[in-house]
């Protein structure tokens, strides 16, 4: 498990309760390479739909990422998603750009977390 200061970033346990689910460790690993390749592209997303104001498709985006966060174990993103989805629900704005640049910090961390597992788990 990768951490940074007291903060859980990945926990390769949901990837494996995934793949125990599934039955399947290869589809496990298919879908945390899918989820690595489509990360960067889904906080872009979400940074521009908060840039525009478009609180509703912020949400949208959020959610998504929250849920594909969980199922890949990217805890602290998941946490940070979490955040901003109240804060948008909540209306405030403020907290909700404060929210997002954590969700840009962590899905960096994560990458990079991901990126080390999956090329240890194809030796």
């Amino acid at each position: 498990m990768e951490s940074h200061g007291n903060e859980a970033v990945f926990s390769v346990s949901r990837l494996l309760r995934l793949a125990e689910d599934l039955e399947s460790n290869d589809i496990a690993i298919s879908y945390a390479a899918m989820y690595l390749k489509m990360l960067p592209g889904r906080v872009d997303q979400l940074l521009s739909t908060l840039r525009a104001g478009d609180m509703r498709a912020a949400m949208d985006v959020v959610l998504s990422l929250k849920v594909r966060s969980h199922m890949v174990g990217g805890l602290a993103l998941e946490r940070s998603c979490r955040l901003l989805e109240q804060n948008l629900r909540d209306g405030d704005i403020a907290a909700a750009a404060r929210a997002a640049d954590a969700i840009v910090r962590d899905s960096v961390k994560l990458q990079l977390a991901l990126e080390e597992f999956l090329q240890h788990a194809e030796d």
